[in-house]
Parts: structure tokens; C-alpha cells; sequence
């Protein structure tokens, strides 16, 4: 259901005056503050901030879609890719709430730095540990990267800088995807040479930011830059003699946990779904591609995903840019739709019960559309309590526990696809039957070169 937000004290107030009505300090608001504010939130998308979320997100997905290739070879878990991509991200986002006196400039230099070498780590160290720690260089670029961004979306109140940021993690998770897919799928090109190729996103990044100068303002409206600090003075200092600041940023938490709990519930159940329970099933004579048995299932489900996750999370910030005021307040129903698909895919996996491996990418692009609904919809509910000074706050732990999520889903996946491996060995007895992975142990160095066995040249 979409409903319209009124211009009142909810669209404006800060943590400790959600439950207050306007008319409680109606000396804060002019007519004038009025319609400069409602101009300055209309979501008229930056390309920086667009081009910023693609170039970030596309990084973290490509190794999502390269998960069971990294483990090529071996019998570990898939849940430990998801570990090394989310752990390093999650500690950095925590120490973020205490730690902000870093250069934003000196930031985005480090996202650029530690996304581009672990790329490089992971492609030219050839033990299964050097292409961990590139991982987990990647986890610590995109981890800065992200809680940079939101923050500086968000301290500046700019809730068109957030549209354009999560618009543009969708289209980037696509893009991330699909260029993994078309080219270790559908093309003959070995995992490490596809991994170079994605080299090329954290440059974009760079570029990007250099090119706008640091400055990731340029699109505010001239008024607004004037008028705005009044208004922030104003309830800042209403705030600050309401409430001390540890109970206003308590009340902020409280205000918001639903929407933080729906974005760990719902991420969780994604990348479980993805990391244990759709990594051991597998349809016979299905898909496209020469390499698609076993291992093209995963990346197919992975990008089936990704393109639900893209209309879901433009849906949202789209409408927003049409129709400024309408958001989506059913978020605790939709989110019962990625856990109702956790337990049936893995009755279904346990079971047998899909046949036909057209329902499962069904069913994974419903899971990433709810997931991508929810994901927009929580940070823009999150985010239009605009004046808050804990608005940072509220935004960086709301990303915590988004990554929580996906870090939780990897651990306990390491026992869920294990017990689902065994039950389907125990029945099956093949393992290429029932891990959509690659057992040759050189397939990440050499690919499609060779046949799912290792053992017959393809292409020389």
C-alpha cells in the first residue's frame, strides 16, 4: 500500500518530537522553510551519487556471483566467501559510530585502494588464502565506502543524494552480476580473467569523486544551501534543551528498529537462501552455456536476484521522484516473503519438489524484488526525519544490521548446506549433483578451457 506522507512535524522531526504534533514549536516552521524544504527533498537523482552506488555495489556482487568459482576444488562452504565479504565491513560500519574525524577525501581514496588491490590479490595469488584476503581487502573498501556515502546523504539532509545512491546499488548489482555471468557462463572466459575485467569499477569510482571535486553537493538548490542551516539551527537547538543526547539517540533507535529488523530479517534470508540452501540444487540439462552444469546454476540464481533487487529498490526512490510524499507502509507483510521463501526452497531443495529450474529463478527474483522494496523503503523512512543531528547515527547502525544479516546468514550456512549436501550425497551419491560447484580445482585459474572434469581442453 502506498501512502502519502503529509508535510508535518513526521516529515521533519527529529527523534524525540516523532510523537509530538506540529503545533507543539509551530514557531520552528515558516510558510517560506515550508516550501524551501519540500524542494529540497524532491528527489531529483545525482548522477554522482548514482554512478557512486554502481561503481561500489558492482565490486561486492561480482564476488557474490564468484563465490563457488573461489571455492572451485574444494569441499568448503559457500557460507565462507559470504564471511570474508561481510565481516571486515560489518567491524569497520561499527567503529564508524565512534570514529568520524577522517577526511571524507582520504575516504574515498581508500575504497578506491583496498577494493582495486584485493581485486589484484585475488587474481594473481594462487593459494585459496591469497583470494580470501583479497575478499576480505574488498569487504573493507566497500564497507567505507558505503557508510561514507550514506553519511554524507544523510548529514546534509538530502534525501535526493539517498535516492540516487540506493537507484544506483541496484542497477550496480546488476551490472556486477551479469557482466560475471556473461562472461564465465555464457562466454569461455576463466573466473580470474572476469575478476580483471571488474577491475575496472573502483577507477569509475575514483574518477567520479575527482571529477566532482569532493564536492557531492553540486546539485542543491542555491536557496536551500541559504535557508536550510537556520532551520537546522533552530531544531537543533530545541532538541539539545528537550532531551539529553543519549536518550534522544535511544529514542531515535527505538523509532526506527522496526525497519532495522526488517532489513537484518530479510538479508538474512537472502543470502542464506543463496550461499546454503540454492548451492546444492541443481537441475539436470538445464540452462545456457557450455559451463552451466553444475557450477551456472549459482550464478544464475545470484542474477536473477540482482535484478529483482533492481526493481525493487528503484521501485520505491521512483516513485518518491514522481510523487514526493508516497511511501510503502506495508514493509512488515512484504517481509515475510523472503522468510516464507527460506523455508520452502529448503524443503524444496530437501524434498525435490521443483522440477523445472525456470521457478526457482522465479522465485529468486520475487525474493530480490521484496528485498530491494524494503531495502529503499527502510532507508527513506530512516532518512526524512531529515533534522535530526542523529540522523548519521540512525542511518549507520541501520546499515549494520542490514550487513549482520547477510554475516549471520553466512555463518549459520556453513551447517544448513552441509546438512543439505550430506542428505543429498546420502541419496544421490554424486557430489556434482548436488553442489552447483566446479570440483576441479584449477577451474578458477583456467575455466571454460576445460570441461567440468578437468580433463578434456575445450578451447586452447
Amino acid at each position: 500500500m502506498m501512502t502519502e506522507v503529509p508535510t508535518s512535524e513526521e516529515e521533519f522531526s527529529s527523534s524525540i518530537s516523532d510523537t509530538e504534533s506540529e503545533t507543539s514549536h509551530p514557531e520552528i516552521w515558516t510558510a517560506n522553510e515550508r516550501n524551501e524544504r519540500s524542494r529540497e527533498t524532491t528527489p531529483n537523482c545525482s548522477m554522482v551519487f548514482f554512478i557512486l552506488g554502481v561503481s561500489l555495489t558492482a565490486p561486492f556482487i561480482t564476488f557474490v556471483s564468484a563465490a563457488e568459482d573461489v571455492l572451485a576444488g574444494t569441499d568448503n562452504a559457500t557460507g565462507l566467501v559470504i564471511i570474508a565479504l561481510t565481516a571486515p565491513s560489518l567491524v569497520l560500519k561499527i567503529a564508524s559510530l565512534c570514529f568520524r574525524e577522517v577526511s571524507h577525501v582520504a575516504r574515498m581514496f581508500l575504497v578506491s585502494a583496498f577494493i582495486i588491490v584485493g581485486q589484484l590479490c585475488a587474481v594473481f595469488i594462487t593459494h585459496i588464502g591469497g583470494r580470501f584476503a583479497g575478499i576480505c581487502l574488498v569487504s573493507v573498501g566497500t564497507g567505507i565506502g558505503e557508510v561514507s556515502l550514506f553519511m554524507q546523504a544523510a548529514k546534509k539532509l538530502e534525501e535526493v543524494a539517498l535516492c540516487s545512491f540506493i537507484i544506483g546499488t541496484g542497477v550496480g548489482g546488476v551490472l556486477g552480476a551479469s557482466l560475471y555471468v556473461g562472461l564465465t557462463v555464457w562466454a569461455t572466459v576463466d573466473p580470474r580473467t572476469a575478476i580483471i575485467v571488474s577491475a575496472i569499477w573502483p577507477p569509475i569510482f575514483l574518477f567520479t569523486f575527482v571529477a566532482s571535486r569532493g564536492n557531492l553537493h553540486l546539485f542543491r538548490y542555491s536557496q536551500t544551501a541559504e535557508s536550510f542551516p537556520k532551520i537546522q539551527q533552530r531544531k537543533f537547538e530545541i532538541d539539545c534543551r528537550l532531551s539529553p543526547r543519549w536518550k534522544e539517540r535511544l529514542r531515535t533507535v527505538w523509532n526506527s528498529s522496526h525497519h532495522m529488523l526488517m532489513l537484518f530479517l530479510v538479508y538474512f534470508s537472502e543470502y542464506i537462501i543463496l550461499s546454503a540452501i540454492l548451492s546444492t540444487l541443481i537441475f539436470e540439462g538445464a540452462g545456457v552455456g557450455p559451463e552451466f552444469v553444475p557450477r551456472g546454476h549459482f550464478e544464475h540464481y545470484v542474477l536473477s536476484t540482482m535484478v529483482g533487487e533492481f526493481l525493487g529498490r528503484t521501485f520505491i526512490s521512483m516513485l518518491r521522484a514522481v510523487s514526493p510524499g508516497f511511501f510503502f507502509n506495508s514493509g512488515p507483510v512484504l517481509a515475510l516473503l523472503p522468510l516464507a521463501e527460506t523455508i520452502f526452497l529448503t524443503l524444496a531443495t530437501w524434498y525435490q519438489l521443483v522440477s523445472q529450474v525456470w521457478v526457482i529463478w522465479l522465485l529468486c527474483f520475487i525474493l530480490g524484488t521484496a528485498c530491494g522494496m524494503i531495502f529503499s523503503n527502510s532507508y527513506h523512512i530512516i532518512a526524512r526525519r531529515f533534522i535530526s543531528h542523529h540522523v548519521i547515527f540512525s542511518i549507520t547502525l541501520t546499515s549494520i544490521l542490514e550487513t549482520a544479516g547477510i554475516l549471520t546468514a553466512g555463518l549459520l550456512g556453513i551447517h544448513v548446506e552441509k546438512t543439505l549436501k550430506e542428505h543429498c550425497l546420502h541419496h544421490f551419491g554424486n557430489k556434482s549433483d548436488c553442489l552447483t560447484r566446479s570440483m576441479d580445482s584449477s577451474f578458477w585459474e583456467y575455466g571454460n578451457r576445460f570441461n567440468s572434469d578437468g580433463k578434456t581442453a575445450l578451447i586452447l
